[in-house]
């Protein structure tokens, strides 16, 4: 079955859900508001002093009334709320109009495909007020046109306004030991980059917790990335809990989506219980051989239980994963069918590094899905670099424009004082990679065509935006000769 816009079967049900939001707005408005005035930022805290009195004595006595006042129609909506989250599809797709006479996409020899994931943290703003981020709705205004902004525009975050030119400027490369991924890869595999690349097939996003947020988004995005999945992810009560948040997941693709499902973790624990975290696994149609064969790929997107001691919580997830992605890829396999790549992305929230994170190093995740960024259980290879910032230092001079985090990031050790370092805290001798959270993992087997990995990238435009550091893969395949189809 194609998939649809909306995630209801019929449309009153799609009103009767859109007037249940309005009226809950109201409440989660005046809570949120409510939350901001009482956690600040390290730079309000600093800077802010007598606006932080004013907050507290003024601000958070009205928004308490206001929430009171509301709660009464904040019931209600949640009465029509609640039921309705029970029959409605996981996810929202987002279809940007495309001309229906467009040609089918040839694709001949090598294709190549670029892959970006990125933590947004876009929480409502009392909330990612704890992760020492605010006004999410400014933020993600910003990220948005960043994340579509093409190179030649001028990067301008803090103070520094930084001139884009051409590609060698942008994106130089971090000397690293001669190195073969994939069997064939190329040298100098890992890149700091000022800019997200251009031409990405594939953004993943994780944390777009907030509606709003979400919205502007897919506004900004959607001429550039037509197909586009979000909300994903079931709120209101499910099993013996009840969901505040969806997954926060988000994908944005290029290509037409064939299918598409999701799968929630049965195991969230403490606030992470609160959100319907899971697996949103995607089948694409990336074109036809010349002999009209199809060629799809497989893109899986997930963000695994966040408390740091809680690994066999996370253990237990991987191998859902596993799992799930087998019935998925089962279910929605084609005869004659070319697959050109399985990707695997998302906070997974646990590095390669620390001792503490040990059981998920060594799961059988890493057997079926490999890591470029990664040597072995226990080390990364060199060149690799940390993708958690310490939140109390996001705003440091060191690491609050594009270009200083990029240098940064470069220093071994500068990148010590400013990313989080490995559970327990250690030196890490010789090279230090810190906490590398945020995966892109691919899959090699004999059923997809063979694929190497040209370049992983480490972005820095979202500096001071969010207390992750992107990444991207870029990946190729190759097609197998015409007689050998």
């Amino acid at each position: 079955m194609p998939l649809t816009e909306s995630p209801f079967s019929c449309r009153l049900l799609d009103a009767l859900f859109y007037l249940s939001c309005v009226l809950v707005f109201p409440s989660y408005w005046f809570i949120d508001r409510l939350l901001s005035c009482v956690v600040p930022t390290s730079v309000e805290s600093t800077c802010g002093t007598a606006l932080r009195i004013l907050c507290l004595v003024f601000g958070v006595p009205l928004f308490l009334l206001l929430f009171v006042l509301s709660l009464p129609l904040c019931v209600f909506g949640l009465l029509l709320w609640a039921p309705l989250h029970q029959v409605r599809r996981p996810f929202s797709y987002q279809q940007f109009v495309v001309s229906q006479d467009l040609p089918e996409r040839t694709i001949t020899g090598e294709c190549r495909f670029i892959f970006v994931s990125a933590n947004l943290c876009l929480l409502p703003d009392g909330l990612a007020r704890f992760s020492n981020l605010s006004h999410t709705q400014r933020r993600v205004a910003t990220i948005s046109k960043l994340l579509c902004a093409s190179p030649d525009l001028v990067l301008e975050n803090g103070e520094d306004m930084l001139p884009i030119c051409s590609t060698e400027d942008v994106l130089p490369m971090i000397e690293t030991p001669h190195q073969k991924v994939a069997g064939g890869g190329e040298d100098n595999l890992f890149e700091v980059s000022l800019i997200f690349p251009q031409n990405a097939d594939f953004i993943c996003l994780q944390e777009v917790f907030d509606g709003r947020a979400s919205r502007k988004l897919r506004l900004c995005l959607g001429s550039s990335f037509p197909y586009i999945l979000y909300d994903v992810g079931p709120s209101g009560p499910q099993g013996c809990g009840f969901k505040f948040f969806n997954s926060g997941l988000f994908l944005a693709s290029r290509h037409p989506l064939v299918n598409a499902e999701y799968y929630i973790y049965p195991n969230g624990r403490g606030e992470d219980a609160l959100a319907s975290k899971g697996l949103l696994c995607v089948k694409v149609h990336l074109g036809t051989t010349e002999q009209k064969q199809s060629i799809v790929g497989y893109i899986n997107c997930t963000h695994l239980h966040a408390p740091e001691s809680d690994a066999t919580i996370r253990c237990d997830q991987m191998s859902l994963i596993l799992q799930w992605v087998s019935d998925f890829q089962a279910g929605n396999t084609q005869d004659g069918e070319l697959v050109a790549f399985d990707v695997l992305c998302g906070d997974l929230n646990f590095d390669n590094c620390s001792s503490d994170d040990c059981l998920e190093q060594k799961h059988n995740l890493f057997s079926m899905y490999r890591d470029p960024c990664r040597d072995c259980a226990g080390r990364d290879r060199f060149g690799a670099i940390g993708t958690l910032l310490r939140q109390e230092l996001l705003y440091h001079e060191a690491v609050n424009t594009p270009g200083r985090l990029k240098s940064t990031l470069q220093s071994d050790s500068e990148r010590r004082l400013y990313v989080a370092s490995p559970l327990p805290q250690d030196d890490g001798g010789e090279h230090w990679t810190g906490r590398r959270i945020d995966y892109i993992l691919y899959r090699e087997t004999d059923t997809l065509l063979p694929a190497v990995v040209d370049r992983f990238q480490f972005i820095t435009r979202l500096a001071g935006l969010s207390d992750h550091i992107p990444v991207s893969l870029h990946l190729s395949s190759s097609l197998p000769e015409s007689g050998a189809l």
